[in-house]
């Protein structure tokens, strides 16, 4: 009898943990954390979304992050972040935080088939959950530490008011194992998430220091997340847990989810805008003795750098006509800076060469590197870039000595136009002859630009242990985890070429 009972008990078990379930999961904390009444619900949701203007995003949004107190509480701020989403079409809806009610390893995703909620059914996305499961092992289904949680379930009433027609979901509950793993979590969403889904972190900040503590301890963890700058954002909530300030027991409840979207931000090349700050001493029934903190983020690709990452590598990115003006830029430029001979103006009216790019400018003389410096980041319009960094090639190479004027005859120029910074994690992403690489740990960096490992010849291997030397760092550092990998694309096109 003790043996069936264990064996029933087993089955039990594992039914529950089995990647698919056809009863839904049926609400938790509803009549509790919200309305459990439909009518009601939808009132206080209409309210919350009528009080909040829709931000001008310039770009596609990729994740909101919103709080998941009771509605009384942070339901205003968090209309704040799904304002942004109102009569969007979504086909996913991935939804993240860490486990609010169990400790484990890894990352769980959830088994069920539906999700209720007092507005209906949601369908669970089971083609996106199952490439993520076989993309690792931390990676697994786990239906019941998803049951009783309250922190993905208080999001899904807000999404079912203001996207348009049917969605699916895929909640994510990490462990609490405070490990890497929402680096492998970024990167399974960059490589499985289309542009018609949508990533949901919830997280509330500061829980239970007084008012004017939260404020400013929250306020610092914001300005970390906006910059995307993860070690940052580790150094400053373990410095807040040194101060011992008073009351505070955790400044992130959803940090891994955070730290995800933070990492897949830098690895889309996204931005990241705080759209309201509040805490629970600012609503009318709140102490302000003891608070919890609450806070709306968007995190968004910008439209010119969603666009070119899809493009400016096309053969019909630059014309000969933009090419040859890119490369009349660049030699006056020089000639401007080594000769001291002023140049007539060169107008620029394409509107693709004001874009803002990066690029970098090589010169050659007789077919040997005689200079190469170039701008990694879009900070200014291309032609621009160009001219910059086509004058810091010929007079600022620390690897070489100025070129002189008795030069400017034999050198030949080469201009690579670059695409957006792409963070890896998996080396196997790169494209020898395809992608440049941009190496960094600490202080220091280094970069090759894609043609350099089809000029020598090498394979993907020797490719990333010279763009670690070239970093300073050692030939094998690209092994290491905390060495960011970053791969990127260019138009390549020389003087000859264009003539």
């Amino acid at each position: 009898m003790k043996k069936i009972l264990i064996l029933t008990v087993l089955m039990s078990l594992l039914s529950c943990s089995s990647s698919s379930s056809e009863e839904p999961r049926r609400p938790a904390v509803s009549g509790a954390f919200y309305p459990a009444d439909e009518a009601r619900l939808k009132e206080m949701l209409n309210g919350f979304l009528a009080d909040v203007r829709k931000h001008d995003i310039e770009g596609r949004i990729l994740a909101i992050v919103v709080p998941h107190a009771g509605y009384v509480y942070s339901g205003q701020v968090a209309a704040y972040g799904f304002k942004q989403l109102e009569g969007r079409k979504v086909s996913s809806a991935i939804l993240i935080c860490n486990s609010h009610t169990a400790r484990f390893p890894g990352i769980a995703i959830d088994g069920y088939s539906t999700w209720k909620t007092p507005l209906g059914l949601i369908a669970l996305d089971k083609e996106i959950g199952d490439k993520i499961v076989r993309t690792d092992s931390i990676f697994q289904y786990n239906s019941p530490v998803h049951e009783r949680d309250h922190t993905i379930e208080v999001q899904l009433p807000f999404l079912q008011t203001v996207l348009d027609g049917d969605f699916k979901i895929v909640p994510m509950l990490f462990g609490n194992s405070y490990d890497d793993s929402y680096k492998k979590l970024a990167q399974a969403l960059a490589d499985n998430l289309s542009k018609e889904d949508i990533v949901i972190i919830s997280t509330d900040m500061s829980h239970y220091p007084s008012y004017e503590d939260a404020n400013k301890i929250d306020r610092e963890t914001l300005e970390f997340i906006k910059g995307g700058d993860v070690p940052g954002l580790e150094a400053h909530i373990s410095g807040v847990k040194a101060r011992n300030v008073p009351g505070e027991d955790t400044v992130c409840c959803g940090i891994d989810g955070i730290k995800t979207i933070m990492e897949l931000s830098n690895i889309l090349g996204g931005e990241i805008e705080i759209l309201k700050y509040a805490n629970s001493g600012d609503v009318e029934i709140g102490d302000k003795s003891r608070v919890v903190g609450y806070s709306s983020v968007v995190i968004y690709i910008p439209e010119e750098s969603d666009k070119k990452g899809e493009t400016i590598m096309s053969n019909e990115y630059l014309n000969k006509k933009e090419k040859q003006k890119l490369i009349d830029i660049a030699r006056a430029s020089i000639i401007e800076a080594v000769a001291g001979e002023k140049q007539a103006g060169i107008e620029v009216t394409e509107e693709r060469l004001k874009e803002n790019c990066g690029a970098f400018v090589t010169i050659k003389k007789h077919g040997q590197l005689r200079g190469c410096i170039g701008y990694i980041i879009a900070v200014k319009s291309l032609y621009e870039t160009v001219k910059d960094v086509a004058k810091s090639a010929a007079i600022n190479d620390p690897r070489f000595s100025p070129v002189s004027k008795e030069e400017l005859d034999e050198i030949e120029l080469e201009i690579s136009a670059l695409t957006t910074l792409k963070k890896i994690i998996d080396v196997d992403k790169i494209e020898v002859g395809k992608h440049g690489i941009y190496m960094k740990r600490g202080f220091n960096s280094g970069l090759l630009l894609p043609q350099v490992a089809t000029e020598y010849g090498w394979d993907k291997e020797t490719f990333l242990e010279h763009t670690c030397m070239k970093a300073g760092l050692p030939a094998t550092a690209w092994k290491d985890s905390s060495t960011e990998i970053y791969i990127f694309s260019a138009e390549v096109f020389s003087e000859k070429e264009v003539q």
